[in-house]
């Protein structure tokens, strides 16, 4: 192998394009803010580091992390009468 060469031939997933920093960063904006989309979190960080990360991306790293907008992190909280409602 050739020295400023990359060899694929030994990986089985394909190279990581976001820092451990940023997919902190990505799970943390996800838990202050639950109703935050993809596509938002994906412009914030085009907008600190200047190069783009698609939305796919920013799902498998929170599908990674444990968090998916299938299932909420949060509930909504119940009002005074659904919890009068829900405890009879």
């Amino acid at each position: 192998m050739q020295e400023g060469t990359t060899d694929r031939h030994g990986r089985s997933q394909p190279p990581q394009c976001t820092t451990s920093c940023e997919d902190r960063q990505i799970v943390r904006m996800t838990e202050t803010d639950c109703s935050v989309t993809s596509r938002t979190i994906a412009q914030h960080i085009e907008s600190v580091t200047h190069y783009s990360v698609s939305t796919r991306t920013i799902r498998r790293c929170l599908q990674q992390s444990g968090l998916s907008a299938r299932r909420p992190l949060l509930g909504l909280p119940l009002t005074q009468n659904h919890r009068r409602l829900h405890r009879q």
